[in-house]
């Protein structure tokens, strides 16, 4: 062989022993590329605001070229979840049990079958992930996915659920996948066109698939709260840890549209479609969508901890009524009233630690005016637990419901929401004309007591009658029964008997605004009243 040719060749397997050592040393020393989370899970790669080019879609030449470029990215998720049915559990009888009972089914013995149901979602990033609602997949067995191209992923990989946001995070084994952009609720505006995209799947009607739907409307509100989530934790009597800041649209949402993205006239995703306000189970003319900011946030966490890591304050907050901002001297109706501290069974709550208690309302975090429930909880959201924050405080202890009520700024610690499963305990605070509030008052029974399941420790009396429409009955929903509340406290001052009451309320002026401390029985969670009462 010539020298030449033997030098090259020389040449080239010093290169390669080179690079196969330089790919053993990097394996041994484990460099890990930036984009990896710290469990190893890949990020995600996202698309942040339309890569598109595209302005502001006129509504009069419609959203055509959107929805060509959005529409791949959403998708079809099938879930099944397994359901045991007590066979010894009485039913009405039907007449065709006779010809269609099953002989096994006769010895009363459980038996488990399988439930199917559809939603949508829509893919974040090319490498697969999809973000869907909680609900979709809450409780599922196996879950499947079908892409609009009909290509199928079954028993797909839950990444992590937030129930507390409803929102969920999926995963695929693909690549090159199309990918939706993400925008900014914060940035969208009230009165701004978007669209609704769904994939619903089974439409129920005649077993037909319903591919991609698409409905159109605009921004109606921002920062609702429906206590669609809250509900689900009364119901299950645990701690409510909900944040509820949706979007409302007027864009048609529809069962099995849930999870699907909604888009700005950009094309960019602005929320998640999670809810209607409907008394049929269909489409009444609002619809609710998870903010993109509070969905990125939780989809952070499920990617890099597997859960949500939330801070919280540690109180039950309520929205501000007029009557309240005229019974605290607030400049304006805004602010989170604190309906409950809670403890744990450790240690009081941050803010009891505080010395925030039951009947003050937050008006700042960190100087920035908090005007809604909402907005608070998107405040403290942008904080990590044990981190520190400044709260604006309208004090109710020391206030004379004249509208002059103490302030103060208060340092707290927020927790972390999983050290954070409360007891509500009432801050009752130390020891203020039944005809003007429009009650009757009792005292508290023993078998009233016995019947509620109430400790020793709970005083107040119980009202037992309310006039119609009268001051204390207009303070409630239309449909509310506020007979059989527990109140406690009367402008600061602590009630044990109907005498109480009465001294209380004996120095209550016509005009005046009242502020009740009222005890739910049935739950056992705290209610603060504010009521104005007319004048003469």
């Amino acid at each position: 062989m010539r020298d030449p040719l033997r030098a090259k060749l020389n040449i080239i397997i010093v290169a390669a022993l080179a690079f196969a050592f330089g790919l053993g040393l990097a394996s041994a020393l484990d460099f890990t590329p930036i984009s990896i989370a710290s469990n190893s899970r890949p990020a995600p790669k996202l698309t942040i605001g339309s890569p598109f080019g595209l302005d502001a879609a006129d509504p009069s030449a419609g959203f055509a070229d959107v929805v060509e470029m959005i529409a791949p990215t959403v998708v079809t998720i099938y879930v099944e979840q397994q359901v045991t049915t007590d066979r010894n559990r009485p039913r009405f009888p039907n007449p065709f049990d006779e010809f269609f009972q099953d002989p096994e089914e006769q010895d009363g013995e459980n038996r488990s079958y399988f439930r199917q149901g559809s939603g949508s979602g829509f893919i974040i990033s090319q490498d697969g992930y999809i973000v869907t609602n909680n609900h979709v997949v809450e409780g599922a067995s196996r879950v499947d996915i079908e892409l609009t191209d009909r290509r199928r992923f079954d028993d797909v990989e839950v990444v992590g659920r937030d129930p507390q946001t409803d929102v969920a995070l999926l995963k695929i084994n693909a690549t090159g996948l199309p990918a939706a952009p993400l925008g900014s609720a914060d940035d969208t505006r009230v009165g701004e066109w978007v669209l609704a995209i769904g994939s619903p799947g089974f439409s129920g009607i005649a077993g037909n698939n319903l591919p991609t739907t698409v409905t159109a409307g605009i921004v109606s509100a921002k920062g609702r709260s429906i206590g669609i989530l809250g509900n689900r934790y009364t119901a299950q009597q645990l701690p409510n840890l909900s944040i509820e800041d949706f979007i409302q649209t007027d864009a048609a949402i529809n069962p099995g549209n849930s999870g699907g993205p909604l888009i700005n006239a950009r094309g960019e995703v602005v929320g998640v479609n999670s809810a209607i306000a409907s008394e049929s189970g269909y489409y009444q003319g609002y619809g609710f969508a998870v903010p993109m900011e509070l969905v990125r946030e939780v989809i952070d966490d499920l990617i890099e901890f597997g859960s949500v890591r939330r801070a919280v304050i540690g109180v039950s907050i309520g929205a501000v009524s007029a009557a309240d901002a005229e019974f605290y001297g607030l400049d304006q109706i805004g602010g989170a009233l604190v309906a409950a501290v809670t403890m744990t069974d450790d240690r009081p709550s941050p803010a009891a630690e505080a010395g925030i208690e039951t009947g003050d309302v937050i008006i700042g975090v960190a100087g920035e005016p908090v005007a809604t429930v909402s907005d608070l909880q998107r405040r403290i959201r942008a904080y990590r637990p044990g981190q520190s924050v400044d709260l604006d405080i309208v004090k109710r202890r020391g206030c004379e419901g004249s509208g002059d009520c103490p302030r103060e700024t208060v340092r707290i610690t927020l927790a972390a929401a999983e050290e954070a499963m409360p007891e509500a305990v009432a801050a009752v605070a130390d020891s203020e004309n039944v005809d003007l509030l429009g009650v009757e008052v009792v005292e508290l029974s023993p078998e009233f007591r016995s019947t509620f399941q109430l400790g020793d420790d709970v005083a107040g009396v119980v009202v037992r009658s309310v006039a119609q429409r009268g001051p204390f009955d207009r303070s409630f929903a239309p449909n509310a029964d506020p007979r059989g509340l527990i109140i406690q406290d009367v402008n600061g001052m602590t009630i044990r008997t109907p005498q109480d009451f009465q001294q209380a309320m004996s120095q209550v002026e016509p005009g005046d605004v009242v502020s009740l401390l009222c005890l739910v029985p049935t739950s056992q969670t705290n209610l603060v009243v504010s009521v104005p009462i007319p004048n003469r």
